[in-house]
């Protein structure tokens, strides 16, 4: 996080090309996509069949469902 963290712009700290899934993916496929690569994380954004996006998902969500 560190220092500035506030007032730098969302543009700046984003991430460009977030990983996505869609809304009728397995529980299972989207904990593969966040435990897959070298540097997991915690959520994706679900986008529509246009890439827009509808919500988000958070490891916590699978966790609660029981799939993690």
């Amino acid at each position: 996080m560190g220092p500035g963290l506030l007032s730098r712009s969302a543009g700046a700290i984003m991430t460009r090309n977030p990983r996505t899934i869609g809304p009728d993916a397995l529980a299972a496929e989207a904990l593969n996509l966040m435990n897959a690569r070298e540097r997991p994380i915690t959520a994706l954004f679900v986008v529509d069949s246009a890439g827009m996006p509808i919500g988000i998902l958070h490891i916590h969500d699978l966790l609660r469902a029981g799939v993690a």
